[in-house]
């Protein structure tokens, strides 16, 4: 049962229940939309977990997608074991270790077979745009069933940086299994050809670090090391100093640097205050490519850095895509970058950015390689799940292929499924040190902000009244006196001898008529009795 990552793109976790115990793959946050004011992010809702029965975690990957929340659920559930590869352990034990929690783990390997009280995981390396991630096969002997599930990938079978997906393997496993289905990934299903390759990214990279401007800044996923390591290999063939901006990229390098993924060493970039002296050429590398508000990017693109600002003859490459919902703050950074006279790449100029997610060629080689009973698209927003079951019903009809959301439940049962629908649980908002905060202090925070607020102070005992705003026009200051008359004439011809409760209400009341004839909007009022 998917509790998160299906009908949306993020917070990824699926519960995998069985007669004895509970299993989870991943726990990944979910980034807020723009609407959602001041939201770290959002994660799963646990309540549906029992801790009698939850037992282990397996991670697929270390994007934040599928780790980011493990520091809420292991302080949830602290005896649960979470099974990870060395890479993402490393990222894993940073971000619990700033929470000051403890965890118990084991460090798998591709096609290790992991046991568990019914079933088996056997992890299976799969090409995608950060180290070390994997699919699973889940297995289960006695039911006769086995279930290959991937969440991000693509099928890179030209790749030198890292091993190709292992279809023999795959096609070899799952054949020895009468009952088979596929939980695949739908992420870049509009995509109607086959996903780049990082190693045609190459020769476009190398030009654009050979060229003659003295300063380049580019940006990028910090994730992608394999990218990393082909930029800055090539920024140091053609003579630049690599100075790096920005938090993300310096823990993934380092992360990278620790587990052997990363080639140049950390030692020899330059920190920004460095990198400012430098005289000779220099390539800039900013984290926040999707121009995340405190990030480097942003801060650089919009003049604010104390280091680095753009300037006629730089040059600002986007080795990324924008991802969708983001386009309006990556259009600003465009038009600031352009308005400070510098020149941008991005990857519609030149081919300098692959996706790390499957198109329709891709799936089509997995799918032949071997060929399931059943099909359920999963990683995706609604739509991407709809277009993915119709190529999947085209390509492959023997295929029983179904879409399924967040709280649907698949029974495997002996030579049959049944799909069970669940009440949905909306994600929970982090915001702050890592707090909850309800939706509903969200809608309060919204309908301040787009209506402005009004601080009503009375003291019974002297009549005294106190009125300020926040948010308004600052002609409403001129309107203040008046206010303060009317709401004074009311109190002592209406409400002096009144419930308190009724006394607030009816204040509240008439400041909200009252602004809403002057200014067309009611806004939100606090009023306060002493």
């Amino acid at each position: 049962m998917p509790l998160g990552g299906v009908e949306e793109i993020g917070s990824n976790m699926t519960l995998i229940r069985t007669n004895h115990e509970d299993i989870l793959i991943d726990c990944g946050i979910l980034f807020p939309y723009e609407d959602f004011f001041d939201i770290n992010y959002l994660i799963p809702d646990f309540s549906i977990l029992d801790a009698s029965r939850l037992t282990s975690i397996v991670i697929t990957h270390a994007h934040e997608d599928h780790i980011g929340a493990l520091s809420h659920l292991i302080s949830a559930f602290p005896h649960i074991k979470i099974y990870a590869t060395k890479f993402a352990h490393n990222l894993i034990s940073k971000k619990v270790g700033e929470k000051k929690l403890t965890f118990q783990y084991h460090l798998y390997h591709s096609q290790e077979e992991l046991k568990f009280k019914e079933i088996s995981i056997t992890p299976v390396f799969v090409n995608h745009s950060i180290p070390e991630t994997h699919g699973l096969i889940i297995s289960h002997e006695e039911l006769d069933w086995a279930h290959l599930y991937i969440s991000d990938f693509k099928v890179d079978l030209t790749a030198t940086h890292e091993p190709a997906i292992d279809l023999n393997f795959i096609r070899n496993k799952l054949s020895q299994y009468k009952n088979t289905a596929f939980f695949l990934d739908s992420t870049n299903i509009l995509n109607d050809g086959k996903t780049v390759s990082e190693n045609e990214l190459e020769a476009d990279l190398k030009k654009i670090l050979e060229r003659d401007e003295k300063r380049i800044f580019m940006t990028l996923f910090s994730s992608n090391v394999s990218r990393l390591n082909s930029i800055t290999k090539f920024a140091k063939e053609s003579g630049r100093k690599i100075v790096l901006m920005g938090r993300s990229l310096f823990t993934y390098m380092e992360a990278a640097w620790e587990t052997g993924h990363l080639e140049c060493n950390p030692e020899e970039f330059l920190l920004a205050e460095q990198g400012k002296m430098v005289e000779s050429k220099v390539l800039v590398l900013l984290s926040g490519c999707q121009g995340d508000f405190l990030s480097a990017l942003r801060r650089f693109s919009f003049g604010e850095d104390s280091h680095f600002k753009p300037a006629p003859g730089d040059l600002v490459v986007f080795s990324s895509k924008v991802i969708p919902g983001n386009e309006k703050k990556i259009g600003r950074i465009y038009n600031k970058i352009t308005e400070f006279g510098a020149e941008i790449v991005t990857a519609y100029d030149a081919l300098i950015h692959a996706s790390g997610h499957p198109g329709k060629k891709d799936l089509e080689l997995l799918i032949s390689a071997f060929t399931p009973n059943y099909y359920f698209p999963i990683h995706g927003e609604s739509y991407f799940l709809r277009k993915h079951k119709e190529f999947v019903e085209d390509k492959f009809p023997e295929v029983d292929t179904h879409v399924i959301y967040n709280y649907h439940e698949i029974h495997f049962l002996k030579d049959k499924i049944k799909i069970e629908v669940h009440e949905d649980k909306e994600p929970i908002l982090i915001h702050g040190n890592g707090l909850v905060i309800e939706k509903t202090q969200i809608s309060q925070r919204r309908k301040m902000a787009n209506q402005g607020t009004v601080f009503i102070s009375f003291l019974k005992n002297t009549g005294v009244i106190t009125i300020s705003t926040q948010g308004l026009p600052l002609m409403a200051q001129e309107l203040l006196p008046q206010l303060e008359k009317k709401l004074l004439k009311n109190i002592h011809d209406n409400l002096m001898n009144r419930k308190d409760d009724y006394f607030i209400d009816q204040v509240k009341i008439s400041t909200r008529q009252f602004f809403n004839h002057m200014l067309g909007y009611k806004p939100v009022t606090e009023v306060h009795l002493y």
